[in-house]
């Protein structure tokens, strides 16, 4: 499978990882709806106030088209606005990297970072909105509490509007402490990736370096669609 294809399945997962917080208070088991929007509301809430933090993730890919499941995993960084960095420790040296304008992704083995402004790269994979902070989950998507799974919530997004690329997605939330366990997206070809994460520190104060493009050597940046 093509590497520029390969990583198109991370980048619907990007925003969700800032979308953690907590629910002070526990809703009744018999109020499904109010207990709907209760979570809904909060993990908005979560998602608009978060500020920066650092997680590991383990994602795996099912692709139809070649029956078969691609893994990665490595360690995700978040700052608001827009600014994000997936460094892969497999496959090994990969990074996509947000900084708030472009989306790079840095492909060892073949000597180069293919680059694409935030708002083509997001255009028909997720709202852009999001990604920059400003996206609200009931204006761009249904929501729907499915129920309960192995001691979390599971809510179901769908999108609304013409947002091509995007079938659906799960999030896996905490019921105490309302933390995004696990994010699951298919598409509208039925690939599915789910992104599990751990080891999640909020409110480090990550530096804006972090996410500022640096070239290695002997590497040439492209231009995606030139």
């Amino acid at each position: 499978m093509d590497k520029r294809r390969a990583w198109i399945f991370s980048v619907p997962l990007l925003w969700l990882l800032c979308v953690t917080g907590t629910v002070p208070g526990a809703t009744s088991e018999k109020d499904e709806p109010k207990r709907e929007a209760v979570v809904v509301d909060r993990l908005q809430r979560s998602y608009d106030t978060a500020g920066d933090f650092e997680a590991d993730f383990r994602q795996e890919t099912e692709v139809k088209a070649l029956n078969r499941t691609l893994k990665a995993w490595g360690k995700v960084y978040f700052k608001r606005p827009g600014k994000m960095l997936w460094r892969y420790d497999e496959p090994k040296g990969q990074w996509v990297l947000a900084d708030g304008k472009n989306l790079y992704l840095y492909q060892p083995e073949q000597s180069q970072i293919i680059k694409s402004p935030l708002q083509n790269a997001f255009r028909s994979v997720i709202p852009l909105s999001f990604l920059l902070g400003l996206g609200e989950l009931k204006r761009d998507f249904k929501v729907t509490l499915k129920g309960q799974e192995k001691g979390h919530y599971v809510l179901q997004l769908r999108p609304k509007g013409e947002q091509s690329g995007l079938g659906e997605v799960e999030l896996g939330v905490d019921r105490q402490v309302f933390d995004v366990l696990w994010a699951r997206v298919r598409d509208a070809v039925g690939n599915v990736t789910t992104v599990r994460f751990s080891n999640t520190r909020k409110g480090i104060g990550l530096k804006d370096s972090l996410f500022r493009l640096q070239v290695p050597d002997g590497v040439d940046v492209v231009e995606l669609g030139s």
